[in-house]
């Protein structure tokens, strides 16, 4: 950082000769003028601050001693150095009233007097960096609370300083991780603080390094939001340049970015925050670019188009009763490549996800299944969709919710079977000869015709009616081979009111008729 000096003397050889003679460059100084009195060189001040004055005392007109108190009134952000060629205690009293402790006498020893700039100069670097990181601070307090519409700072007034050039726009860009839940699974905390820190520092500066001003500051643990001043010229696909070189945090983790539309004044700070963070949710179709800026085209490209629920609840219910757990991932890879062929935001996906699972919640309770255990993973209204920002986020949390109805329905299946075959068994032996059917038995259980099914499919491995058919075929081979009752009433006494379904029934299972059964049983 450049310190700028004036010099006044009333004697202009002595001016150029200190200006000319000493190399203030070495010290990071920079003499911008000369004066030859205390009114030229507070004129000199109006149009031009610096950041220190280097005065004689002795000067015809307004002397060293009335500049320095004049400084001090109008410009007291400029350090006064008085150079004297008396060795009065009255000056070097007067100059410490008026606060300047920098004193020295003539003839100057140029060392000494480097010296003295060089500490100045590194107080005043100093300052200023406190001053410019408070102010940093202050702004970062006032952008949190304008994108909370309420006010931080006491004064209501304040804009920050960044702000307060007429002849710049402003931006505001949001950036984020991509699969942050992904990484966050794998990644300490201390190495999460340690990318943060990272990502935030090759943001602001990209961004600086370009002659731009920022301020940046994380709204969420993946959410780093950055106001940008820069001229009126630029445009958002110059800032689309100047981040596109720090996307690539490391090997495996990549960012993602958004450019609000230009502003030009502090009241528009709020809107133009939502609108970066509205349109970051785009990043996650793969068809567009890393960083996204507002451009209708590109965004409503996709098609909006969400797959129906119902044809997903059938899939996947049949899934998950059969306990076939390939089926069950197998649907849930099918589910996932429509949302990513339709364009589907993550926000979408969610609200649809919600949906499924109230209903297949239903139809598990329908069927007497015991929800208490379960994960329950979309039963908030809400998600972090900050930190679940990926189609594979969406998709572990949808299979570890499934995996979890999965995990509950054969756990359920699993105990209840044992109950349900002795009780049917039972049931159907004494009233295989009857009209029965399989709601009947049902209600009997007191339990849904539709779980029954599942049940019932889930022990027997085979539906009710063929199950039903089979008791009642081993039931006539009994009498055809053990008495002589005739055909008919055998397939009465069985069940079956009709002789000829009887017969084309015995038929499919034993692969013969009644008849040709009785006759080959009795020729053995």
């Amino acid at each position: 950082m450049t310190i700028k000096m004036l010099i006044v003397d009333d004697e202009p050889i002595i001016c150029q000769g200190l200006r000319r003679t000493i190399s203030w460059e070495t010290i990071g100084v920079e003499v911008v003028g000369e004066a030859y009195d205390g009114i030229e060189a507070l004129a000199f001040l109006e149009h031009c601050p610096v950041d220190v004055v280097l005065t004689d005392v002795n000067m015809e007109g307004m002397d060293g001693l009335e500049l320095a108190k004049e400084l001090k009134q109008r410009f007291p952000q400029s350090r006064v150095i008085i150079v004297s060629g008396y060795d009065h205690f009255e000056y070097a009293r007067q100059a410490l009233r008026l606060g300047i402790e920098d004193y020295l006498l003539k003839p100057v020893n140029i060392d000494e007097l480097m010296g003295m700039v060089q500490r100045i100069g590194e107080e005043i670097t100093q300052e200023r960096k406190l001053e410019g990181e408070q102010e940093v601070e202050r702004t970062r307090k006032w952008l949190m609370g304008q994108l909370q519409q309420r006010v931080i700072d006491q004064n209501e007034d304040y804009v920050p300083l960044m702000m307060t050039t007429g002849s710049s726009s402003y931006w505001m860009i949001a950036t984020q991780l991509s699969d942050y839940a992904e990484w966050t699974r794998r990644s300490s905390e201390e190495k999460r603080r340690e990318k943060r820190s990272l990502w935030e520092i090759n943001v602001d500066t990209a961004l600086r390094s370009s002659g731009l001003e920022t301020v940046s500051f994380f709204q969420h643990q993946n959410l780093l939001l950055s106001l940008v001043v820069g001229p009126h010229s630029m445009s958002a696909k110059d800032l689309h340049g100047i981040l596109s070189g720090v996307l690539k945090l490391s090997e495996d983790l990549d960012l993602h970015a958004s450019i609000s539309r230009p502003f030009h004044s502090s009241e528009q700070i709020h809107a133009s925050c939502m609108e970066a963070i509205s349109l970051l949710h785009y990043a996650v179709l793969s068809s567009l670019a890393p960083i996204i800026f507002h451009d209708e085209e590109l965004i409503f490209k996709r098609s909006h188009r969400l797959p129906e629920l119902i044809v997903w609840e059938k899939n996947l219910i049949h899934a998950l009763f059969q306990e076939n757990d390939v089926e069950l991932h197998q649907q849930i890879d099918e589910i996932m490549q429509e949302f990513r062929e339709s364009g589907s935001l993550i926000k979408e996906i969610w609200q649809a996800f919600q949906e499924l699972v109230i209903i297949l919640q239903r139809r598990l309770r329908a069927a007497g299944i015991d929800l208490t255990g379960y994960l329950n993973v979309f039963h908030s209204q809400e998600i972090d969709l900050l930190v679940h920002n990926s189609y594979r986020a969406m998709e572990s949390l949808l299979r570890a919710e499934l995996e979890s109805m999965f995990s509950l329905i054969n756990n359920s299946l699993t105990g209840k079977n044992h109950w349900l075959a002795d009780r049917v068994k039972s049931y159907i032996e004494a009233r295989y000869n009857k009209d029965i059917k399989a709601s009947e038995v049902a209600a009997w259980l007191k339990i849904t015709p539709n779980y029954f099914s599942i049940l019932f499919k889930q022990k027997f491995g085979k539906g009710f009616a063929e199950y039903l058919n089979e008791v009642r075929i081993e039931q006539a081979k009994a009498k055809l081979s053990g008495t002589d009752d005739r055909v008919f009433e055998i397939a009465e006494s069985v069940g079956y009111k009709e002789y000829k379904y009887f017969c084309s029934i015995f038929k499919t299972y034993t692969g013969v008729t009644p008849t040709q059964y009785r006759k080959l049983v009795h020729s053995t």
